[in-house]
This record gives structure tokens, sequence and C-alpha cells, in this order.
């Protein structure tokens, strides 16, 4: 495939994915083909809101009534393909598979309990939940609402459960009555905010729902989930020139340990007693780079805490981060950080400087934060 044709598939797949989440083809409200960024703190919902057996999207995927769905997606996939067209009914499958992947089969909703049962129709664990709030979050412009309920008490396979959020009922155009869901046992902000989770919603449909009913509701946006499926396999960085910009660029891709000093004041610049100046170590730092831009990955006790984004030529580096982060007694605040560093020898070390300002829901400046941070590479 021509470097030409390349760029032309890459920006038809992108022009369609917009149209996607614009229509709601693919049988989600507006926003829901990402994980969204938190924006703000709501009521609680009570959970008896969604009473009633609700259908696990995801076990009617091997029917034969699907079969025209992964026609259609394959068709598309394989006509912007061109040549290099060879998706077959299984990658379309898999496709939807992560789309709606759950350890449970269908959902029982009565009063503060929730039911999950085994794909054979028996009981896998019956869990209690009570309201933990909403979070409103934000994709392309477009607003929705995260519905969090965490666990209380249980059968034992319930800690699987422990973090639950549900978005509105719905449907599309007279279609299925359904809403999605995502659960797990690490916390609400990474089910709401974690990228890893940017495509994935399993989706119950009310009770009587067919799989014919299934297949009706994708049968429209199929063609452009085709679409979808190919763009999910661009390479993003396929034609990006590493050596574009003609300068020195150290390669720091890999694993890095921080070592951390800093210190918190609040909008008058006093200390914040609760959080006296701190040091500490064992942090994990990821470097990805493409010639001279970098993400970063934070890893804190083997888990994902978040990213950050930066540049770097020469010897210099600089990275930023901004988000929402609920925060005990505060609700939801912002949050923006900037450092400015050096890199030393061919990456071994790596030295920065680092400030940055929270904000209430207000917008009000709340504290800011100072520190100076050494990441050590970890040897291969």
């Amino acid at each position: 495939m021509t470097k030409t044709k390349r760029m032309n598939l890459r920006i038809s797949a992108v022009a369609l994915i917009s149209g996607i989440l614009l229509l709601g083809a693919l049988v989600l409200p507006a926003g829901f083909a990402n994980a969204g960024s938190a924006l703000a703190s709501q009521e609680s919902r009570a959970l008896d809101d969604w009473n009633g057996t609700w259908l696990n999207v995801g076990t009617t995927l091997d029917d034969p009534a699907m079969d025209a769905v992964y026609e259609a997606m394959v068709g598309a996939a394989n006509a912007a393909a061109g040549a290099d067209g060879a998706f077959t009914a299984d990658d379309a499958r898999g496709f939807l598979y992560a789309m709606h992947k759950s350890n449970f089969g269908n959902l029982r909703v009565a009063g503060n309990t929730v039911t999950y049962y085994n794909v054979d129709g028996t009981i896998k664990c019956k869990c209690k939940c009570e309201g933990a709030g909403a979070e409103t979050v934000a994709f392309d412009g477009e607003e929705f609402d995260w519905y969090k309920f965490e666990l209380t008490s249980g059968d034992a396979a319930c800690s699987e459960y422990r973090y639950l959020i549900l978005c509105e009922k719905h449907s599309h155009e007279g279609g299925m009555l359904h809403f999605h869901m995502r659960y797990g046992d690490t916390s609400f902000d990474d089910l709401i905010n974690n990228p890893a989770y940017a495509m994935w919603y399993p989706t119950l449909g009310a009770e009587g729902t067919t799989v014919e009913d299934v297949a009706d509701g994708y049968a429209e946006g199929a063609p452009m989930m085709g679409y979808m499926m190919l763009a999910g396999l661009v390479d993003p960085w396929e034609n990006f020139d590493p050596g574009h910009l003609g300068t020195e660029i150290i390669n720091i891709s890999g694993e890095y340990i921080c070592t951390n000093e800093a210190f918190y004041v609040d909008a008058e610049g006093g200390i914040i007693p609760e959080i006296p100046p701190y040091q500490e170590e064992g942090g994990v730092w990821i470097f990805e780079q493409h010639g001279s831009l970098l993400k970063i990955i934070l890893v804190e006790n083997g888990e994902e805490m978040g990213f950050c984004i930066g540049s770097t030529a020469g010897d210099n580096i600089m990275l930023f981060w901004g988000g929402y982060v609920e925060t005990p007694g505060m609700g939801m605040m912002r949050f923006e950080t900037i450092w400015t560093g050096k890199i030393y020898g061919s990456g071994e070390e790596i030295v920065m400087n680092a400030i940055m300002r929270g904000y209430d829901s207000d917008n009000d400046l709340v504290t800011c934060w100072a520190g100076t941070q050494v990441l050590r590479q970890v040897e291969d």
C-alpha cells in the first residue's frame, strides 16, 4: 500500500468514526465510544431505576442471526483497505467480543440487589450495592452520566463487582431498550477514565429482547463499524518520520524508577498541615517515544495511575498533565501539572522540576504543588 493511499485511508476512517459518534450508529448514547474525561460529580440515582431482568448482549454474538452484521462489517473494511483487505467474519466477531466482554450471563436488578447469572442460567452471585453519586463525563463535546454503585455485601464472587457504573436506560429510534455498564474491583476513577476501556461497554437489553432485536440494532451501523474495525488496526505512527526535525533526539523509551520530593501549599501560600512536605521513591514511569514526542504511563504498586504527554529535543524535556480527580471533601477538582528538565548521558537519568495547580469545582485556586523528580532508567 502506498504512503498516499494509507493516508487517504486513515483520513476516511477518522471521518467515518466521527460520523459514528455523532449519529449514534453504534447503539450508544453520544460520547460512549470513549472512556471520557470527568467533569463533575452529580447526585446518586436509586439502583431500582434499573429494576428488571436484562439480556447480556455479549451472549448473542455467536448466534447465526448476527452473521449478516459481520458480513457487512467485513465488506466495508475490505472495500476501504483495497488490495490489502483480508478481514474475515472472525475479525468482526472478535471486534464485538472485545466491546461486550464480561464474565457473567444475564443480569437482574431488584431494589438494591444485583444478581449476576452464569451463561447457563444458574446464579453466579447476589450483590447488594449502594449509590455513590454520578459522574458527568465528556467526549467530543457531548456529555453523559455514569451512575456509580459500590458493593456493600454479598456472595464471595461479588468482589469482582465491587465498583459498578451504569448509564441511563435508553433506545435509539424505537429500537431495543438497553443500558451500558462497566464493573471491576479497582476504583470508580479507573472504570470511568482509564483509556484502555475506551471501547468497553457491556450492554444489557430489556427482558424480552431477542437476538434478532440485537442484530437489527447493529445492522444500520454495521458498515460504519467495519471502517472502525479497520481504523483500529491502523498504526497512527506508521508514516511518522522520527528524524523529521533534523536535530539531536535522545531515545528515552523504556522504564524508569522515580525518586521524588515535593510539598503542597494552599491558595495563600501556607503549608497544608494534612499534607506535610514529603520524600519518596518507587513509582514507575514508562516512556513511549516517537521522534521528539513522548507519552508516559505512570504506575504505582503495579497499577496504572494515569499518563502525561510531552516532548524532548537535545537534552531538554518538558511534560504536561491535566485532568479531573475526585478529592475527599472537595468533590471533583481540576489539576494541571508541568515538568521541565534535563536528560543526562544517553538517557540513564532524567531530572525534572515540576509545578502543579489545583482548582475546585468553582474554578477557584485551592492548592499549588512543587517538586523535583529524578528518574533512573531500569536496566533491561
